[in-house]
């Protein structure tokens, strides 16, 4: 974060954007400068780092953007004061004497007031001037420098701006692809009003900002931006929020989407992390497994009515998910928070409990279908849960290739991808296959990925025997670029055609297509 006057934006047509320091030979050039004169300044006073850094202000940088990076500096050093005598005892003894003997109102007298002080601290007066202030600011001393790239530095840089301007949001709104556990800690920790809500199949946490609060706009306004590095720590993120521009009193928008100004921050690769030994066991003995299901670890919160649900994992096949809530060290009202979380949601649950808890009200539970208590000693055991996941996926496919079977669609486009329509209905992408091709429409052959109109197949067939026909064969590269032409896999299609692919090699440059009569013949 930096002070809100070395803040530095551009402003258009209701967009703001901080003015990013970006890789370029000149920044970098100017960051690596200022980090090689804190690097060589140990034993110097900062007043003289200071001035050696201001002459970078006269060669056309915004000196907004060189005092930034010194502040960033600064944190990254230490200063300490070297004097050996106390600079506050010293100023107390010479006001003592000012007292008593009246103000000096000429040099001379000055100079006799600090030999007399000088003296009876047994030193001189030019160490008794030198001293007196060393514990201001400007005098402290460079002890000690963590140093870091030009890189790393304009990464810090840009992270503080965006952080600046978000202590005059009125509201933040943001989406993540993971890190749930860690943002939602952060959220309840900075004491941070949030909502959280469901749109386009992501889950986006609003927070109001500072400036739409009548309290503590500074201090709410800091927490808002110490929760900013939680969020861009992800690969994909996108932030939106509402800036109140004080200097002209409108609302501005800033946005920052990962695509385009992720490679501007710092962003640390995430650890997976567990919470307890048991979980980590878990997830080990289920990856070692070779499943069809795909295990994640702090999948996407669950949206409780006004509160969230963040389970320990999920699991996910074709579309469907389940989640694993691991129910281990609790107290009394820990439990009960979290019974009545697990009564409201509409989600499928697995929650293993730890056998040696007693509650009556955990068992009631089991009296709801989408959720299913399995109890645990030391270890989460496999069979039962691998037991649920199999029973609630044949019981999805079912209803979803009921729901195949209602919809009676007819198709009328050439080429049917399985993939984009099980997306279309919002199904299995196995169940559209096993349904099309077991009972395709009379006027589609069915490929292994898709179904393809007749017609369409017919005039490929057409165009892989004039190829055929012209030069005498017909080698896999130019059956590919005319299957492409059709937006055909070639592969798929071509059995079915009655072709069959001669491989001389490995090089598919020497591969040819035939037909497969002549083939066996």
């Amino acid at each position: 974060m930096l002070p809100s006057n070395l803040l530095t934006v551009w402003k258009r047509k209701g967009i703001i954007q901080p003015r990013f320091a970006r890789s370029t030979k000149e920044n970098l050039q100017v960051a690596s400068n200022l980090i090689d004169l804190y690097k060589h300044g140990v034993g110097k006073k900062k007043w003289v780092l200071k001035k050696v850094a201001d002459e970078l202000e006269t060669e056309d940088y915004d000196y907004r953007f060189v005092r930034g990076l010194l502040l960033l500096l600064d944190r990254k050093s230490v200063f300490r004061c070297h004097s050996p005598t106390d600079p506050q005892e010293l100023r107390r003894k010479l006001f003592q004497i000012t007292g008593e003997k009246g103000p000096a109102i000429s040099l001379e007298e000055r100079k006799k007031e600090l030999e007399e002080v000088a003296s009876q601290l047994e030193i001189s007066s030019e160490e008794l001037e030198e001293e007196m202030y060393a514990d201001l600011d400007s005098e402290l001393v460079l002890e000690a420098f963590s140093a870091l790239s030009a890189g790393e530095l304009l990464e810090r840089y840009n992270l503080s701006l965006s952080q600046t301007l978000l202590f005059e949001s009125t509201e933040l709104r943001f989406t993540v692809t993971g890190n749930w556990q860690e943002i939602f800690y952060k959220v309840k920790k900075l004491g941070l009003i949030y909502d959280i809500y469901k749109e386009d199949q992501e889950f986006w946490i609003k927070i109001d900002g500072p400036a739409s609060l009548f309290k503590l706009a500074r201090r709410y306004g800091t927490a808002i931006a110490k929760l900013l590095p939680s969020i861009i720590a992800n690969l994909k993120w996108t932030i939106e929020a509402k800036i109140l521009w004080q200097y002209t009193n409108e609302i501005c928008t800033f946005n920052l989407v990962s695509w385009k100004y992720r490679d501007l921050f710092e962003t640390p690769q995430i650890a997976e992390s567990y919470d307890s030994v048991v979980e980590e066991d878990f997830a080990t003995r289920f990856h070692a497994l070779s499943s069809d299901w795909r295990l994640k670890r702090e999948p996407e919160p669950i949206i409780v009515g006004q509160q969230v649900l963040l389970p320990d994992f999920s699991f996910e096949r074709e579309g469907i998910k389940i989640y694993l809530e691991v129910v281990g060290f609790w107290t009394t009202s820990y439990l009960l928070r979290k019974i009545e979380k697990l009564r409201k949601t509409r989600e499928r649950i697995v929650v293993a409990v730890d056998g040696t808890l007693a509650c009556e009200k955990l068992t009631k539970l089991e009296e709801k279908q989408n959720i299913n208590i399995i109890y645990y000693r030391h270890k989460i055991p496999l069979p039962p849960i691998l037991r649920y996941l199999q029973d609630a996926f044949r019981e999805v496919h079912a209803k979803q290739a009921e729901l195949i079977e209602s919809l009676n669609v007819k198709f009328t486009e050439p080429l049917i991808k399985f993939d984009e329509f099980a997306a279309r209905i919002g199904v299995s992408e196995e169940v559209v296959r096993i349904h099309l091709t077991s009972n395709p429409p009379s006027n589609y052959t069915a490929l292994p990925n898709s179904l393809i109109r007749k017609d369409k197949l017919e005039c490929l067939k057409q165009k892989l025997d004039k190829q055929l026909e012209k030069t005498g064969k017909l080698t896999l590269t130019a059956a590919v670029e005319i299957a492409r032409s059709e937006q055909v896999e070639i592969t798929s299609a071509l059995q079915t055609l009655g072709y069959k692919i001669i491989w001389h090699g490995l090089d598919t440059e020497k591969a040819e297509v035939i037909r497969q009569n002549e083939a066996n013949s």
